[in-house]
């Protein structure tokens, strides 16, 4: 700042110290300071504890044992379950708990007439019969009987199926009184009288047929059929044979399970077209019948000489 002077008459120039204007502003500050020190200094012993501070506790899972027993707590636990308790499996929501036990006899309407059990389970054939309906269906493993059961496992004379109400295993099988019981002083012989010639050929002799074909009834009793329907249309497409008798002539022609469908080339679908078999073996000199055998068909020739 510059100031001028009319005494002397000469023009002087005053330089203020550098920093004057803030020296109010430190003194403040600096009294501020002053004072807080003052303060801690007053109150900081109030701050201090009266106490001694406790001791330090030992690690919680510190193990002062020494040797390989120190660590046997470590290698038995379970990491997956503190308590040793193993929880039940899970299951799906909705799933019955039961599905997994053992299967029990089942109360749904359903009887089993035969079972034919193949190498591969998926082949396997059970004949089952819905009681109402008056009707013996054909099933394979994995297949729904009506919508009350699905086939799981088919077994000789036994078959495990799942309730499809309660997801429950269960099993039907074979009623004894179903079982033929066939006389052994009724035998109408071995079939031997059969001849194979070659893959699908055999020759019968005219006497022979005669002599099972005259007994028409003790025939009959040495095997037992049903009519075969197809799953879902029920529509009948030839009759299944479930039971026959061992080392009987019939035992040569068809097997447990087999479906006769057709007869020189014409379907078998009633009980009219059976007895066609019956007439053609009586009167032609060659008959033919076709077989649903192991999921596919086999055609066999009868020559009558």
């Amino acid at each position: 700042m510059a100031k001028s002077s009319k005494r002397t008459g000469v023009n002087q120039t005053i330089v203020a110290p550098w920093g004057q204007k803030y020296w109010p502003l430190v003194f403040f500050l600096f009294l501020g300071l002053f004072t807080a020190d003052l303060v801690i200094l007053s109150i900081r012993d109030r701050f201090l504890p009266t106490q001694a501070l406790p001791s330090r506790p030992p690690p919680l899972f510190m193990n002062t044992a020494s040797g390989p027993g120190a660590y046997q707590q470590i290698i038995t636990r379970n990491i997956f379950s503190s308590d040793n308790v193993i929880p039940d499996p899970l299951h799906a929501e909705g799933q019955d708990k039961q599905q997994d036990a053992a299967p029990v006899p089942s109360s749904l309407p359903l009887t089993l007439v035969g079972t034919l059990v193949h190498s591969n389970p998926e082949k396997s054939i059970a004949a089952i019969e819905e009681k109402g309906k008056g009707q013996v269906l054909s099933y394979n493993v994995k297949q729904s009987i009506d919508n009350l059961a699905t086939v799981e496992k088919i077994e000789r004379g036994k078959v495990i199926i799942r309730n499809s109400n309660n997801g429950r295993l269960e099993f039907i099988e074979l009623p004894a009184q179903s079982k033929l019981a066939f006389e052994s002083s009724k035998s109408s012989g071995t079939g031997s009288e059969i001849k194979q010639v070659a893959e699908g050929q055999y020759e019968l002799k005219r006497t022979d047929l005669d002599k099972y074909l005259n007994d028409l009834p003790n025939l009959l009793m040495q095997a037992r059929a049903v009519p075969a329907r197809r799953p879902g249309t029920g529509e009948t497409y030839g009759f299944r044979v479930l039971e026959v008798q061992p080392d009987s002539i019939l035992a040569k022609i068809v097997k447990p399970m087999d479906v006769i469908t057709a007869v020189n080339g014409s379907p078998v679908t009633s009980i009219q077209q059976a007895m066609e078999l019956y007439n053609a073996m009586k009167n032609s000199p060659r008959v033919c019948m076709t077989v649903e055998r192991d999921g596919r068909n086999v055609e066999n020739c009868y020559s009558i000489k």
